[in-house]
């Protein structure tokens, strides 16, 4: 049977094997974070968008494992030095083919304080490639001498919701920035509303998916 899509988005392209894994118990792919991504960018956030960046997975993936001036290739157009915060969605897969993995977490650069703050809902599972995407990216982000933070972060409660609070935390960060609020997200991010947000995404890609974009 056809795999059919079911929206196109800005640089999203989503499928029904991508909706379903929106079902309780199912690992988030990087097509579903990247959606989001570009529906913050686009859409919900889009009054910072000139300050704020969103890093799609396959992106960060690569800029995870690239190196030296193959980096530099995909970062200029990003225009990094300008930005106020960088969103990196970060998994421990080692593939230059797929951001695939066992685990997300987030990654988010802060210049105002020059931090990289790791969002982690599983411990600190994903620390060494956190750090090592982060000294990686100091150059282009024109972030010499940054300092890399383990910050504060809602813990999943089982082993698939990783991508979800990633999503979550992304959404109240950007909220926190767009309201000049310093909430702690590690415990402004409840585990109620990462349960109801499989069905808040779900519902936005088909309301979107019978619009035209």
């Amino acid at each position: 049977m056809e795999d059919e899509i079911v929206l196109s988005f800005y640089d999203s392209l989503l499928r029904k094997s991508d909706l379903s894994l929106l079902r309780e118990g199912c690992w988030l792919n990087d097509r579903l974070i990247g959606f989001m991504f570009d529906y913050f960018t686009h859409n919900k956030f889009k009054l910072i968008s000139d300050n704020v960046l969103f890093v799609s997975p396959d992106v960060t993936q690569f800029l995870k494992l690239g190196q030296g001036l193959e980096i530099g290739i995909f970062v200029e157009p990003l225009d990094l030095p300008s930005r106020k915060l960088v969103f990196f969605a970060v998994n421990d897969s080692d593939s230059t083919h797929s951001p695939g993995g066992s685990h997300w977490s987030l990654l988010v650069y802060e210049r105002q304080r020059n931090i990289f703050h790791h969002y982690d809902s599983f411990s600190s599972h994903n620390s060494p490639a956190a750090r090592s995407l982060a000294k990686k990216m100091e150059p282009f982000l024109a972030a010499k001498s940054s300092h890399f933070v383990e910050d504060r972060c809602p813990q999943q409660e089982n082993g698939y919701d990783c991508g979800v609070y990633l999503i979550c935390v992304a959404e109240e960060l950007c909220q926190n920035f767009l309201d000049n609020a310093k909430k702690c997200v590690g415990e402004s991010v409840l585990a109620e509303d990462v349960r109801q947000k499989r069905t808040v995404i779900k519902s936005l890609i088909l309301e979107l998916g019978t619009k035209k974009t």
